[in-house]
């Protein structure tokens, strides 16, 4: 995987110097080599920000987003990526007045694009429903820019506003209507769960090698082979005029794709996307966390952690199904999400950790919580806002002295500066004869969130979890540390393990010797209560 981002980097820095140094009509501006370096490591961050966002990783592409801002001296990319960032907080993180903030922000300090943002402005408070503010602006577009390129959007929604007044009335503003928590208990819902979406051929059977599969159009049997021919499903190497198949059984289901096998309850779901197989299995929520809950805890822990452990990936999971409805699956079914192994994976002792707090989701503000979850806090939870730029109520800075007694609590990295300098020039970021490395800006937790390199022709601000600290570089479990220099080497001395927002996992095992699950939750997830949906 870092292979493959360092090749895609070395692309895009190619690119954007054969870019920058060719001669511009509209500008003499010359770039300086560190600014070329800058703008590559800004796109390169914003091309990675679109894939964390595809992964369900909202809070780390704002990140993302923030060190491509920083670090590039293009108006127009950083511009990209205040959009970037708006859509994440818009979209997925239920924070649309941050957004508009943002599209205020581009207009008053970048004029050239004044006009895209007056318009998404618009745009957003039209998709919260609140239209006499999405009137306002977007006839407010029309004074401003009678001939701007989204003249005729804003016309269209202007009078598809009035029609919708016309016909219902207005929704509740800065609610999504989808996302309301129901005041009774509902129907358990179905998880897509994506298996997978790179290979082109798969093989269903049954699970116990006895019980029958069947489609539905296309019969039943014992075993299956899909693939593709062209742009058409093949079963059994021959091609058929379905779109998708659905494959069930009264039992489980073995699916084996690539290198990868998994025994699954529910249905296997087969499609093609981008000239490969889209494997999903749909699945209910609460038979999905039979095998998430052991992957993410272990089973030996005691067992209000893992109740609380339950609750937190199950809000977890039914957050992101709400926020990914235009998506074609719900959750991964691997780290990128939260760990599924399928059915053997399951544990009695999870079980039932998972049956006894059946339904129950995280809530606030009467919507299920983005429920963050990180190893090992190292003794103080981190503050979202310092970590991500966007912050949550309930995803604050705090003591979590139980951690330190947990594994991941601490660890030791030392390096010298030619291997520093080294890893960084990798990545395209040239600090030759490193002097000083020292911590630029602290978070409430105490977290490194900048560091500042000097070396022998300057210095250079970063962001320590993007780029100095990050799996590209140096590859530092967490940002909460101390840095000492030693002769020609420094060593980076820090507490936790990942990103330190919301539940510790070591933290949540040592507390369920001696607490209740809802009261662990309470600490990690302040503010947040617990309701039963399903």
């Amino acid at each position: 995987m870092i292979n493959k981002l360092r090749i895609i980097h070395s692309v895009f820095l190619l690119a954007l110097i054969i870019a920058l140094l060719l001669p511009s009509v509209a500008s003499a501006r010359k770039y300086s080599s560190i600014e070329i370096e800058d703008q590559a490591q800004a796109q390169w961050h914003i091309n990675y920000a679109s894939y964390l966002i595809d992964i369900g990783k909202y809070f780390e592409a704002l990140e993302q987003y923030d060190t491509a801002i920083d670090y590039s001296p293009v108006a127009k990319t950083r511009v990209h990526a205040m959009f970037g960032k708006a859509m994440v907080l818009s979209t997925f993180l239920d924070a649309p007045e941050k957004a508009a903030d943002l599209y205020r922000m581009v207009g008053r300090n970048y004029p050239d694009y004044s006009d895209t943002a007056l318009y998404r402005l618009g745009f957003l408070y039209y998709q919260m429903n609140h239209y006499d503010r999405a009137n306002a602006v977007f006839r407010q577009y029309l004074r401003y820019f009678p001939k701007g390129k989204f003249k005729f959007q804003a016309e269209a929604v202007i009078l598809s506003m009035k029609a919708k007044e016309d016909q219902k009335p207005e929704v509740k503003p800065d609610e999504k209507p989808d996302q309301k928590i129901p005041e009774e208990i509902g129907k358990e819902p179905i998880i897509r769960v994506c298996l997978s979406r790179k290979v082109t051929a798969m093989t269903v059977i049954s699970g116990s090698g006895k019980d029958k599969i069947c489609t539905d159009e296309l019969g039943c049997g014992r075993q299956y082979k899909v693939g593709i021919s062209g742009n058409k499903l093949t079963l059994d190497g021959k091609v058929v005029s379905a779109n998708r198949i659905k494959f069930k059984s009264n039992g489980t289901l073995k699916a084996s794709y690539g290198s990868e096998t998994k025994k699954v309850r529910g249905t296997i779901d087969v499609s093609i996307r981008k000239g490969n197989l889209l494997i999903l299995n749909l699945v209910e929520i609460e038979d999905y966390l039979r095998s998430v809950v052991p992957a993410e805890s272990y089973a030996s822990w005691p067992a209000e952690t893992l109740k609380a452990q339950a609750v937190a990936a199950r809000t977890y999971a039914y957050y992101q199904k709400q926020h990914r409805t235009h998506l074609f699956y719900d959750v991964y079914a691997d780290t990128y999400d939260q760990m599924y192994a399928g059915v053997e994976r399951e544990d009695k002792r999870t079980d039932k950790a998972v049956q006894q707090t059946k339904g129950n989701v995280l809530i606030y503000k009467d919507k299920p919580i983005l429920s963050q979850y990180t190893a090992n806090s190292g003794g103080f939870t981190a503050d979202a806002k310092a970590i991500f730029g966007a912050g949550k109520a309930y995803l604050i800075a705090q003591k979590d002295s139980a951690s330190l007694k947990g594994k991941m609590a601490s660890w030791t990295k030392k390096y010298s500066t030619s291997d520093i300098e080294a890893k960084l020039k990798k990545i395209g970021i040239s600090v030759p004869g490193i002097k000083d490395i020292t911590a630029l800006e602290k978070g409430p937790s105490g977290r490194i969130i900048k560091v500042r390199i000097k070396y022998k022709s300057g210095s250079r601000d970063l962001r320590t979890r993007t780029t100095l600290g990050s799996s590209r570089v140096l590859n530092l479990p967490d940002i909460l540390l101390r840095i000492d220099k030693s002769g020609d080497s420094y060593t980076f001395k820090g507490r936790g393990w990942g990103h330190g927002v919301g539940y510790s996992q070591w933290g949540a095992a040592e507390l369920g010797k001696s607490k209740k699950y809802d009261d662990i939750l309470k600490f990690y997830y302040p503010g947040s209560s617990i309701k039963r949906l399903w």
